[in-house]
């Protein structure tokens, strides 16, 4: 394939992928047990721009997409979830991998999570404040918060390992498909 061809092809697979990220969000913001979903799957179809078309592409997408679904997904917490970490996150994950002993990546990982959801909490409630809530409810709001973000945790950890199977399926499965039906060699 000519240079002009594989540039082309490039940014209409970039905007394609864009685009189905926006929708997915979109999806999130109506199905309610989408709301996590789509931002993770939008995040593997930014990774994918990335083995497709390179960083910057797939960066252009992520600041895209972030920018699309703040303006336009009605759930803004499905927008924020994408632009605060599922939607860089997948760009991010190989810097980590290099990240030795194993036990150090992990609480790496786990570091860019919580800091990521505590931020973009601290936003919410920064332009959303709660206003006056009674002591009781606010020593209950503490524990499920905690307990929130223990099962986040965990989420996010099968996320991550979600992410690198899917990322070695689409490599080795979906791309020379994509590929050959493209005339791609």
């Amino acid at each position: 394939m000519n240079r002009k061809h594989q540039k082309s092809w490039a940014m209409a697979y970039c905007g394609m992928a864009a685009a189905l990220c926006v929708a997915l969000m979109l999806l999130g913001a109506v199905i309610p047990i989408a709301m996590f979903i789509a931002p993770a799957v939008a995040g593997f179809l930014i990774a994918t721009v990335c083995v497709e078309c390179g960083m910057q592409l797939a960066l252009t997408a992520y600041a895209a997409v972030s920018l699309l679904a703040l303006l336009f997904v009605p759930d803004k917490e499905v927008a924020l979830i994408f632009v605060f970490l599922l939607g860089y996150y997948p760009l991010a994950k190989p810097k980590f991998e290099r990240i030795r002993p194993a036990v150090l990546r992990i609480v790496c990982k786990l570091l860019l999570c919580n800091g990521a959801v505590l931020a973009m909490y601290g936003l919410v409630f920064l332009l959303v404040p709660a206003g006056s809530i009674s002591q009781e409810l606010r020593t209950t709001a503490l524990a499920m918060t905690l307990l929130t973000l223990g099962m986040g945790n965990v989420a996010f950890a099968l996320y991550d390992r979600a992410l690198c199977n899917l990322l070695l399926l689409y490599k080795l499965k979906w791309q020379p498909k994509l590929h050959k039906m493209l005339g791609m060699h």
